[in-house]
């Protein structure tokens, strides 16, 4: 009985502490997505690895470090 009561205790801590670390990390999500910056930065971020994606291969672009030769000068750009 012991054991059910430990389990039942560890599941609740669970599921109360990833409640916790989802909310608190949503909450710095909004945070720095309120300015115009931060979603103009994740345009640029998408639209460049959509155009990385359809320059390389699938193998290339899965199996690799990201970093292409090519690439190298605009990927923090």
């Amino acid at each position: 009985m012991s054991f059910v009561l430990a389990f039942l205790a560890a599941l609740a801590a669970v599921v109360v502490g990833t409640t916790l670390y989802l909310a608190r990390r949503d909450r710095a999500h909004r945070r720095w997505a309120d300015g115009t910056e931060g979603l103009l930065i994740e345009q640029r971020r998408t639209s460049q690895a959509a155009r990385i994606r359809s320059t390389h291969s699938t193998w290339a672009t899965h199996h690799g470090n990201g970093l292409f030769p090519d690439d190298l000068q605009t990927h923090y750009v």
